[in-house]
């Protein structure tokens, strides 16, 4: 799982992400496997070779079976290139189509099932609605590519989602200026800046408690959303998606959550006058130094 985020402003994007990776280790003989947590993940990428002007954070699907999300990221970068796309949508367009070729191939036939149980509708089992869920859960992805293109010296960023019943990919939107986005495990962040969660309000909209309709709750709990600015100034945009990413990993740290966000917290920006440029960025030997002493460390 992850905590991924984005703020798009009119000086710049501003993306970042954890470094946790979860992986299911098979057991050998009669032991059952486990998942396992790792620190060390990259989720933001620098879009093609240094000096692009995109950057791409990630969430959800921690791999692919057949390519690594850097790999179809670079392998898009280069065809963006060759084809002279002429603005960042179609880039976006681009990186879904790339990465719905491989999500196909990696899940075909889980697809397939899932599908059948999405067809049946209301006639599905506990026990088939329980496996959709899972799958629905366990093979989402969301990447999100931001910064700008070509001579455009305007930064957009774009929402790219897919969901295991497909299409593939299930949506393209591209994001608001001003509005904070978080992807993964959101959770947390929305019940400080919303007051609740849409998950907790959903559960109080169906309980018996509850008289109202979902519109009447919301309204209520509209009066505890925090306000904020609309155009951050860049620096304190860095601050906000920072502190957001790090309040969401010591929360779940010290909760009885399962913590599925932690590692180094990784940032990218890039701005209308300057290309991808690192905020936070892991070392390639941060798995290795980060066990030894300071005096020890390269």
């Amino acid at each position: 799982m992850t905590i991924a985020a984005c703020y798009l402003s009119t000086e710049g994007v501003v993306l970042g992400a954890d470094s946790m990776s979860t992986v299911f280790v098979p057991g050998s003989g009669a032991q059952q496997g486990s998942e396992h947590h790792f620190n060390f993940a990259q989720k933001v990428f620098e879009f093609g070779e240094p000096g692009a002007s995109v950057g791409v954070t990630l969430w959800g699907l921690g791999s692919l079976l057949t390519k690594s999300h850097r790999t179809i990221i670079a392998e898009a970068a280069d065809q963006s290139l060759t084809a002279n796309l002429p603005d960042l949508k179609q880039v976006a367009d681009l990186v879904g189509q790339l990465y719905a070729q491989e999500y196909e191939q990696s899940f075909r036939d889980i697809i397939t099932q899932a599908n059948t149980l999405q067809q049946k509708g209301e006639e599905r089992t506990k026990k088939e609605d329980e496996a959709l869920a899972d799958w629905k859960q366990m093979l989402a992805l969301g990447i999100c590519l931001g910064g700008r293109w070509g001579a455009s010296r305007n930064p957009r960023a774009f929402e790219i989602v897919f969901d295991v019943t497909g299409p593939f990919p299930s949506r393209v939107n591209e994001l608001a200026k001003g509005t904070p986005y978080f992807w993964g495990c959101p959770n947390l962040i929305e019940r400080v800046l919303r007051g609740t969660d849409f998950q907790t309000a959903s559960r109080i909209s169906n309980s018996p408690h509850w008289q109202g309709s979902f519109r009447d709750l919301l309204q209520i709990l509209e009066q505890s959303r925090l306000g904020r600015p609309m155009d951050l100034p860049l620096r304190e945009a860095i601050d906000w998606m920072h502190a957001s990413i790090y309040t969401t990993i010591k929360t779940m740290k010290f909760s009885h959550l399962e913590p599925l966000c932690g590692g180094p917290i990784e940032i990218a920006a890039v701005t209308s006058d300057r290309p991808f440029r690192w905020v936070c960025h892991k070392r390639l030997s941060e798995a290795v130094t980060t066990h030894q002493s300071p005096e020890t460390r390269a």
